[in-house]
C-alpha cells in the first residue's frame, strides 16, 4: 500500500518485521507442541525459545541463494542455535506456516475492521435519532418523490452495517483456521495433535481439510464481504456526494477554515473525502476476480496465489481501514443544511401529496375505478409542473371537490404524515441498542 492511505493499525500487522516475528513465534509454538508430545527434549525446547533470533539481513542474503524464503527463513533461525537447530521445521511444509501466520493476520486485521464499523454505527446511531423528525425530500431516479426522515437514511446504513458485521463474522469462522497438515495435507510427518495445540494457543480453529494449503475458497467468501463493507461505505459516501451539489446543498462535508477546494477557482467547497472513498471503495472491490482465480491450484499446490496475496490482502485491510475511518470522521463534521431541506421540499410545490390524495380519492369514492383518480391527478400535477405553481391550488381549481370535500383535502396536505411510522422503523433497527 502506497503511503498515503496505509494506517498505523494496518502496518503493525502486515509489515515485513512483524510478519517474520509471527513466523518465529509459530516456529517456536510448534516446538512446544512437540516437546509436550515427547518428541523434542525439552531442554532443546527451551534453548530454542531463548536462543532463536532475528537477522533479517542474514534472510535476505540467504534468499538470495537460496531462491525460497521460507528456507531462508529457518536457516537463518538456526544459525543462532547449536544441534537444537534440527527441530526448527520439523515435519512441516512452507505453507503450514505461512498459511497459518496469514490467517493469523487476517484474524488480527478482523478484529480492527470490526472495530472500525462498531464505531461508525455509533455515530450514525446518533444521527438517526438527532435528525429522526427532520424531514427531507425523498427521491428516486434523483427526481422529487415523497418526503421522507433524514433520520432514516442514517437509520438505513445503520442497520446495513448490522448485516456486514454478521457477514464478516461468519467470513472470519471460515477463515480464521491453522493448517499445520505437513507436505500433502495428510499428517504424515505432523500429528494433528499439533494443529490442535497452536489452534487453542491462538485462539482460532483447525482447518477441517486441506492440501499443501489452506484452501482458497475460505478467501473468497473474506475477500467479497470485506469488498461488501467497502460497498456500503461508498454508499454513504456517494448520498453525500449528490447531497453537496450545488442545487441540493443538503449535506456537506466539513471544510476548515485553511482548507483549500480549488488551485484556480477560491469558492470551491468539493467533497473531496467522499470521492475519495468511492474511488478506494472500486480497488478493494477490483480485487474480486483474482481471489476466484486462486483458488484454482494445481493439485496439492502451486504458488501462483502466493504473489499477489502478499499485495492484495494487506492493500484490502489498509483501504478499509482507511476509509470507514474517514467516512466516520466525515459524519463527525458532517453539515446538516436545514434550510436546503425546507426549501426544497417547497420548490416541489406540494406535488408529493399527490398519492396520498389519489388513494384518498380511492377510499372515499367507491364508484370511482383507480384510473379515474390517476388520470386526473396526473393532469393536475403536469399542469402545476409547467407552470410551476402550486399543486393544491391546481387541484381546486380543476374542481377536486367533486371527490374530496376541503377538509378532506387540507387532511391529506399534512406533512406530518410522513413521519407517522418511524418511530415504528426505528424500533426495528435499533431494538435494545
Amino acid at each position: 500500500m502506497i503511503e498515503r492511505y496505509e494506517t498505523k493499525a494496518m502496518t503493525n500487522i502486515w509489515n515485513m518485521k512483524n510478519r517474520l516475528n509471527l513466523w518465529m513465534n509459530f516456529q517456536i509454538d510448534v516446538c512446544e507442541s512437540l516437546q509436550h508430545l515427547n518428541i523434542i527434549p525439552l531442554q532443546d525446547f527451551q534453548l530454542i525459545k531463548k536462543n532463536a533470533k532475528l537477522d533479517i539481513e542474514l534472510m535476505n542474503k540467504l534468499e538470495l541463494e537460496t531462491k525460497h524464503d521460507v528456507v531462508a527463513f529457518t536457516r537463518m533461525l538456526s544459525a543462532n542455535l547449536k544441534t537444537e537447530s534440527r527441530w526448527i521445521h520439523y515435519g512441516l511444509t512452507s505453507t503450514d506456516m505461512v498459511d497459518s501466520v496469514q490467517n493469523l493476520q487476517i484474524k488480527f486485521s478482523n478484529e480492527i475492521i470490526e472495530k472500525d464499523l462498531i464505531t461508525l454505527q455509533l455515530k450514525l446511531k446518533e444521527l438517526a435519532f438527532k435528525y429522526k423528525n427532520q424531514l427531507v425530500i425523498g427521491r428516486s431516479h434523483g427526481i422529487f418523490g415523497e418526503p421522507t426522515s433524514l433520520g432514516l437514511k442514517f437509520a438505513l446504513w445503520y442497520d446495513e452495517i448490522n448485516r456486514q458485521l454478521v457477514r464478516l463474522e461468519l467470513a472470519r469462522k471460515q477463515v480464521e483456521v491453522i493448517k499445520i497438515t505437513g507436505a500433502m495435507g495428510n499428517f504424515i510427518h505432523i500429528s494433528p495433535k499439533v494443529s490442535e495445540f497452536i489452534a487453542k494457543k491462538w485462539k482460532m480453529e483447525v482447518d477441517s481439510c486441506a492440501t499443501q494449503v489452506v484452501q482458497r475458497d475460505r478467501l473468497i467468501f473474506l475477500i467479497t464481504q470485506l469488498s461488501s463493507i467497502a460497498t456500503t461505505i461508498e454508499k454513504i459516501a456517494l448520498e453525500i456526494r449528490l447531497s453537496q451539489r450545488s442545487e441540493v446543498n443538503e449535506l456537506l462535508e466539513g471544510f476548515s477554515i485553511s482548507q483549500k477546494g480549488s488551485s484556480s477557482m477560491p469558492h470551491k467547497k468539493n467533497p473531496i473525502g467522499s470521492e475519495n472513498i468511492c474511488g478506494l471503495a472500486r480497488l478493494v472491490r477490483s480485487y474480486n476476480s483474482i481471489v476466484y482465480e486462486n483458488n484454482l491450484l494445481w493439485y496439492e499446490r502451486d504458488i501462483s496465489h502466493s504473489s499477489n496475496e502478499r499485495i492484495m490482502l494487506p492493500d484490502i485491510y489498509h483501504i478499509l481501514d482507511f476509509i470507514i475511518n474517514r467516512m466516520t470522521n466525515i459524519l463527525d463534521n458532517l453539515v446538516i443544511n436545514t434550510s436546503a431541506m425546507a426549501n426544497n421540499i417547497a420548490k416541489a410545490n406540494e406535488l408529493y401529496f399527490s398519492q396520498v390524495i389519489l388513494l384518498t380519492i380511492i377510499k372515499n369514492n367507491p364508484k370511482i375505478t383507480r384510473e379515474i383518480a390517476y388520470d386526473f391527478i396526473q393532469k393536475c400535477t403536469l399542469e402545476a409542473q409547467n407552470k410551476m405553481i402550486n399543486f393544491k391550488d391546481v387541484l381546486i381549481k380543476n374542481n377536486i371537490n367533486q371527490y374530496l370535500t376541503s377538509e378532506q383535502l387540507n387532511e391529506c396536505c399534512n406533512n406530518n404524515i410522513f413521519l407517522i411510522n418511524v418511530d415504528y422503523i426505528f424500533k426495528k433497527v435499533f431494538k435494545d441498542k
